[in-house]
């Protein structure tokens, strides 16, 4: 018996009509997109550091003690030019064994133990004398010298405003060109994520190794520049 074939023949008109763009009252609606920028440019109202004290001695015990005077010192010193109550934050003490490679030989130094305080200054008017006296203890280093702003959300926020402006203003420049009219915002979303370098901080900030009271490294800054809060808004309008 021979093979039977069977044929199936679709309208064309259907397989036409699923590749149309869809006209009636659910099509959606021509779109404009636009992103826009906003930033906001202030002077630091605040500073922070971190001070370390650090010191390798024969005895655990006389380690932690040297460690413990200097950090005495350093929170008489931090009080008196932060005197708010969250404004000076004490690590806790670490202490561990310290070698050195000698010949090609491990080589036991003693015990180092170090603690660190860390203090933000509201006014920046005080910060060079506070300075000069922690220099006049006997800390290891300075770390972290860095400034900011009280109202970073709020800049940031206000930053988010200018970019949403920016947008819209983009977007109807474009209308304009194509010479149609914006309607309705169909969606608005910030660009700006967490990890973006526009925080609020000066940086790089600033590490002050010291040897024997000499500096160590390029030296320091006092005097903050200016602090830039950056955003980015991406919008899409449509079009009537």
């Amino acid at each position: 018996m021979k093979p039977v074939w069977k044929f199936v023949v679709l309208p064309l008109f259907a397989t036409l009509s699923a590749c149309q763009a869809p006209t009636g009252p659910g099509a959606a609606p021509r779109q404009v997109r636009s992103s826009g920028y906003g930033s906001v440019t202030v002077y630091p109202d605040y500073a922070e550091l971190t001070v370390d004290a650090e010191f390798t001695r024969p005895k655990l015990k006389d380690a932690v003690a040297e460690v413990q005077a200097v950090v005495d010192q350093v929170l008489a010193v931090s009080r008196r030019y932060a005197p708010g109550p969250n404004e000076v934050r004490v690590s806790s003490t670490s202490s561990n064994k310290e070698f050195d490679y000698v010949r090609g030989k491990e080589v036991f130094l003693g015990f180092n133990s170090s603690q660190s305080v860390t203090v933000r200054v509201n006014d920046l008017r005080r910060l060079s004398p506070f300075l000069e006296e922690l220099l006049a203890t006997r800390i290891s280093r300075i770390k972290d010298l860095g400034y900011g702003h009280s109202r970073a959300d709020s800049l940031h926020r206000e930053a988010a405003a200018l970019a949403l402006t920016d947008a819209i203003k983009t977007a109807d420049k474009m209308c304009a060109a194509l010479h149609v009219r914006r309607g309705a915002v169909l969606e608005a979303s910030d660009g700006t994520g967490p990890e973006s370098s526009d925080s609020g901080w000066d940086r790089p900030r600033t590490n002050i190794q010291l040897y024997s009271k000499g500096f160590g490294g390029r030296g320091f800054k006092t005097s903050p520049e200016l602090l830039r809060f950056a955003s980015t808004c991406s919008l899409t309008s449509a079009l009537e």
